[in-house]
């Protein structure tokens, strides 16, 4: 995906919004700025597909802006998503709020920005699109190094970045690990690479995980990969849910590493000893039709 952000706001020129354009294109990214006017926004050619919205002061004067908004992201499409960053304090976000959903929105940061957390999401979302170039999603044995071929490879799936590193930091010395930020970035990623499994949240924005299991299902290059769902709702409904899909397994987050660890260990020693019956069933079939076969 193109590594270029529209930045919405009223006062571009001034020192704060100039500081942290500069900071964003430092970090490899194009800015382009627009008045927060809707019809402005839908009539610009080559819209690049990251916007980020900053309030400032009176939030209800960018009511307009956020109500096109919703309307665009709750009607985007695999083929033209829509990534939208807001950027406000507590009041003037609870105001936009209203406005448009929060789970339309790829992430929210109050002021004063942490610029790091900030280009760490545009990274997520930008190299989860756009998996042509070299993934820093997969971690490797040694820094710059090559994968491990040995490893078992899994796909992490979470709207939540710090979540995403945690684990990926946590797993990346056992298994070559991907991380992907929304369901469309998981099916754009699955489209060109495979995986011994993902670990899925079920709670996603736009996407849901249960949708994304789905359309995994019912794809035949992805249906047999094995799917561990990731809720954070301990609720009989939700969970019932989770089990009529007929994942491999879920996990309760925030879950402990041992908990972790343990769950996947399992998992693939499990996924071994079947692999062992089948193939022991198979030769067993075999020496028998070709005992058949002599007695014929």
């Amino acid at each position: 995906m193109e590594k270029r952000i529209l930045f919405i706001s009223s006062f571009a020129e001034s020192f704060l919004i100039t500081a942290l354009a500069k900071t964003l294109e430092n970090g490899g990214y194009e800015v382009v700025f627009s008045q927060p006017y809707p019809k402005e926004i839908a009539e610009m050619k080559n819209r690049p597909p990251i916007s980020i919205l900053y309030l400032d002061n009176d939030a209800t004067a960018y009511v307009s802006t956020l109500e096109y908004y919703a309307e665009r992201l709750s009607h985007q499409t695999i083929d033209d998503p829509v990534y939208f960053f807001l950027i406000g304090n507590t009041v003037e976000l609870d105001i936009a709020y209203r406005s448009l959903p929060k789970s339309l929105i790829s992430a929210v940061f109050k002021r004063p920005v942490n610029t790091t957390d900030l280009i760490t999401q545009l990274d997520l979302i930008s190299t989860g699109y756009n998996y042509e170039a070299e993934l820093p999603g997969v971690i490797k044995p040694n820094a710059g190094g090559p994968e491990d071929s040995s490893k078992k490879k899994i796909l992490l799936v979470d709207d939540d970045s710090a979540l995403l590193r945690s684990m990926q930091t946590l797993l990346g010395n056992k298994y070559n690990v991907y991380i992907t930020n929304s369901g469309m970035n998981t099916i754009t990623f699955l489209k060109n690479h495979t995986v011994d499994l993902i670990l899925l949240d079920y709670e996603m924005p736009i996407l849901s995980g249960q949708e994304v299991f789905r359309i995994l299902k019912s794809e035949q290059a992805t249906m047999n990969i094995p799917v561990i769902f990731l809720t954070s709702k301990d609720d009989k409904n939700i969970v019932k849910k989770v089990l009529e899909l007929k994942p491999a397994n879920y996990l309760l987050k925030p879950v402990s590493p041992a908990v972790l660890n343990q769950t996947l260990d399992e998992f693939f020693k499990e996924q071994e000893k079947e692999a062992e019956r089948k193939k022991k069933q198979a030769e067993a079939d075999q020496y028998l039709e070709e005992l058949e076969s002599a007695d014929e």
